[in-house]
């Protein structure tokens, strides 16, 4: 996603900024058409819940020989005492089984915390290509 500046696949993006890691280190990058398209892109952690993006991966995944491996995504920050409730885990787990999703892989969690190797600049993006 480096080379072709794309998000990763069907995943939402985590937010407008992320750092990808490379041979070169930690490189900064934004998503696609940042400048046109930033409040129109659903961030991973901002969704209300899962089902959404589960709905889009069990509808690929019938026109997908192999499973597709799905992620969750959870903000402490939506919960009472910030604790994120088993059974909204396991709700997720039984309606992804439901909708005929085959692997979920990570339940990725937000603490809120964010890098604190990149200081957040305006986005400047003159004649339409963006200063990283």
């Amino acid at each position: 996603s480096l080379v072709t500046n794309s998000t990763n696949g069907i995943e939402p993006p985590r937010g407008l900024l992320s750092v990808k890691k490379s041979k070169q280190g930690l490189i900064p990058q934004v998503v696609p058409e940042i400048y046109t398209l930033r409040t129109k892109y659903t961030l991973a952690y901002e969704m209300e819940n899962n089902n959404g993006y589960t709905n889009i991966v069990a509808v690929i995944q019938k026109y997908v020989d192999q499973a597709i491996s799905a992620n969750h995504y959870y903000s402490f920050s939506k919960y009472e005492s910030g604790n994120l409730p088993m059974s909204e885990v396991a709700r997720d787990l039984l309606y992804s089984y439901k909708m005929g999703v085959k692997t979920l892989y990570y339940a990725n969690t937000d603490d809120g915390k964010t890098d604190k190797h990149i200081e957040e600049e305006p986005i400047d993006c003159p004649n339409g290509a963006c200063k990283l």
